[in-house]
């Protein structure tokens, strides 16, 4: 009997325990334990907002001569791939030889008409003063054939200076095609001579763009300069857009510094300060969160979690500048849970 009293005891035991287990279960799950949250402080800080974009080494001024703007078949190259060329310096001399007789039958004709004017003047002046009158129309017709003889040589003039294509800038020759054409039988530059300036010219999206204005600061890097940067200037943004895949793109023309090393057409990286704010407040991006009435943190305060509005300014790429909302100090969370509300109790 005693035996049979003793498995009761422990059966009661065992039941009573498994039911506080239940039990314990149950309230853990209906009140879960306090979150434990990553924070970060607000504080005052220097923050630039800049715009990134990849941009190609162009020259500023360039001269670039195609089939089209030939009148003749090229006779001549006057300067090699390479070489450094004068603004005006010849480049390339168009066969030319019915160019140079009109020139010189033009000159001819000049010297003649000036030849008879000149006859027509000396009568007039050896006639008599009375009778000089007589040879005004002859004077007068002399000069129109000077005039008429002057014009026809700047013409043919003109016609010839056609047939030697000059240089426009003082630069140096890049491309040389004679053939003016592509390998796949297309029409392509003959010539291009570019000067020593150069630019940078990238493409921002339109809505980058309306933050860049002419003067803007911005930092240049090359791959092909491990270690390098540059200052820029933002010289031009462009009036309009380019339709693009991807949305509307705006060009940018940037300035470097006159020493620039990279080579043009190389490919580099632009860094464009649209904006500087000195000593204001910032928190890290994983402290906002967005929902329907704007952006908000979690401001924690003696151990409990509150949601407070927040406006923002600029942005860098770790940080976003805090205008109205929060004060340097203030300590809040980073990626707050989702189902976290307003004055729960948190861990830190």
């Amino acid at each position: 009997m005693r035996e049979r009293a003793g498995r009761r005891r422990w059966i009661w035991l065992l039941a009573v325990v498994v039911l506080a287990l239940a039990a314990g279960a149950v309230v853990w799950r209906i009140y879960p334990r306090t979150p434990r949250v990553t924070t970060a402080t607000a504080a005052r800080t220097d923050l630039q907002q800049s715009i990134f974009a990849a941009g190609t080494v162009r020259p500023v001024d360039r001269q670039i001569v195609m089939p089209t703007n030939l009148m003749a078949p090229i006779e001549r190259v006057a300067v090699s791939l390479g070489a450094r060329v004068r603004k005006g310096q010849l480049l390339i001399q168009l066969q030319s030889e019915t160019q140079q007789a009109a020139l010189d039958a033009a000159k001819t004709s000049l010297q003649q008409a000036q030849a008879s004017l000149d006859a027509a003047l000396e009568q007039q002046s050896a006639a008599p003063p009375g009778f000089q009158g007589q040879f005004a129309g002859t004077v007068a017709q002399a000069r129109s054939a000077v005039a008429q003889a002057q014009a026809n040589l700047r013409q043919a003039q003109a016609a010839y200076d056609a047939t030697q294509i000059r240089a426009d800038l003082d630069g140096t020759v890049v491309l040389l095609n004679p053939t003016g054409l592509d390998s796949a039988g297309n029409a392509a530059p003959i010539l291009e001579v570019v000067g020593d300036a150069k630019q940078i010219v990238t493409q921002v999206s339109e809505v980058d763009a309306v933050h860049i204005q002419r003067g803007m600061a911005a930092d240049v890097t090359s791959e092909a300069f491990p270690g390098k940067t540059w200052h820029a200037t933002v010289q031009q943004v462009a009036l309009f857009a380019t339709a693009d895949s991807g949305g509307g793109q705006v060009e940018i023309d940037l300035a470097p510094p006159r020493d620039f090393p990279v080579p043009l057409g190389y490919q580099v990286d632009v860094h464009i300060i649209s904006a500087t704010h000195k000593g204001v407040v910032a928190v890290p991006y994983p402290a906002l969160i967005q929902d329907a009435d704007g952006y908000a943190v979690f401001v924690v305060r003696n151990g409990r979690a509150y949601r407070q509005p927040v406006q923002l300014g600029i942005t860098t790429d770790t940080q976003v500048e805090v205008t109205r909302g929060l004060q340097a100090g203030d300590v809040v969370i980073l990626n707050p849970p989702a189902n976290l509300a307003s004055g729960s109790a948190v861990r830190t």
